[in-house]
């Protein structure tokens, strides 16, 4: 189920705007109606509810909304004020357009990579071997699993290190699949979800498609863009030990949940509303990332983080290497990384 319901996000998240499109006094407020009835009868964090409800209903009656005229500014302004109290990032509205809206018409598959670049390939935008022997992962988004995950982990399976970069990455599906490429082969508990109405125990895969990659540096690399499972992949790694993040600290959206329509426009396009329905839980930490965000060990600026666990990687590599010859290359490597070549 909690495949189905990020799944349902990501092809939200690619048709959430509704480029000016007007918006009625009479559709705002069915749109408010249906969105206080959704959050108070769904939100995992009831403590939240009644202070959020009675802060919409203030900006209601004070004609806070009045003047938003369309769809995109209505919705906005309304997701903003849901998360005053929340500040749960993961309440957002989405838009449907009347062909994905449609619910009973067959649905085509939409080549939804050519729509938002960040799904070409299921997420893994890039592989590269980088100068001394340091693979590189490029992971925009976290899609369906299959075969792109063990073909990536065998391209870098020779390499000395490993670069995953995260930037910009908002999550999707569960990150557990790649998460047990960098473990070893056994069911380890990475988080347990506790929805509203039952508990899911997520676990690392015991048999893998493709190679792990076990006894070698990993470096993440995050920015405020790395969001929900993404900073689930890297605050479960980070606490393991068996990563080092490099960049800036991260979105801070942990909370779980499914879209839930709250209106349909006379041109058969619909309103969706993201609701969260549980929290997640760390085994180790007993907590999670909520608001907060995941803390990077190295902070820099997220456009110098590539070059900086560039040169980190390569300098451990220095610091274990016994021969010098070697040595001495990777100083060569070393500065010529610093100065962007």
């Amino acid at each position: 189920m909690f495949y189905k319901k990020l799944l349902t996000a990501i092809c939200l998240l690619l048709a959430s705007y509704s480029f000016g499109q007007a918006i009625t006094p009479k559709e705002k407020k069915a749109i408010f109606d249906s969105t206080r009835k959704l959050f108070a009868t769904h939100y995992h964090f009831k403590s939240s509810v009644k202070p959020t409800l009675e802060y919409l209903d203030k900006q209601w009656k004070s004609g806070r909304y009045t003047a938003l005229n369309t769809i995109d500014a209505y919705k906005d302004s309304l997701s903003r004020d849901l998360k005053h109290f929340t500040q749960d990032g993961h309440l957002n509205f989405f838009y449907l357009t009347p062909d994905i809206a449609n619910d009973t018409a067959p649905k085509p598959q939409i080549p939804w990579g050519l729509i938002n670049d960040k799904f070409l390939n299921n997420g893994f935008t890039k592989l590269e071997i980088l100068p001394g022997n340091i693979g590189y992962i490029r992971i925009e988004a976290f899609g369906s699993p299959d075969q792109i995950v063990p073909s990536a982990f065998s391209f870098v399976q020779n390499t000395d290190a490993l670069i995953i970069d995260l930037r910009g990455n908002g999550g999707g599906m569960l990150s557990n699949e790649v998460i047990s490429y960098l473990l070893p082969e056994d069911s380890i508990l990475v988080n347990t979800i506790f929805w509203n109405d039952h508990t899911d125990s997520i676990y690392t895969y015991r048999k893998l498609a493709g190679p792990r990659y076990l006894d070698k540096p990993v470096y993440l690399l995050t920015d405020k863009g790395t969001f929900s499972s993404a900073e689930e992949f890297a605050y479960d790694l980070q606490n393991m030990k068996r990563v080092m993040i490099i960049g800036e600290t991260t979105g801070g959206g942990a909370n779980p949940g499914g879209t839930m329509p709250v209106y349909r426009f006379k041109d058969g396009s619909r309103l969706d509303l993201y609701v969260s329905m549980a929290h997640v839980e760390n085994p180790i930490t007993k907590t999670n990332w909520e608001v907060k965000g995941v803390q990077p060990d190295v902070q820099v600026p997220a456009k110098d983080a590539l070059q900086k666990a560039h040169m980190i990687a390569l300098e451990q590599l220095k610091q274990k290497e016994p021969n010098n010859e070697v040595q001495k290359r990777y100083k060569d490597i070393i500065e010529r990384v610093g100065v962007g070549r």
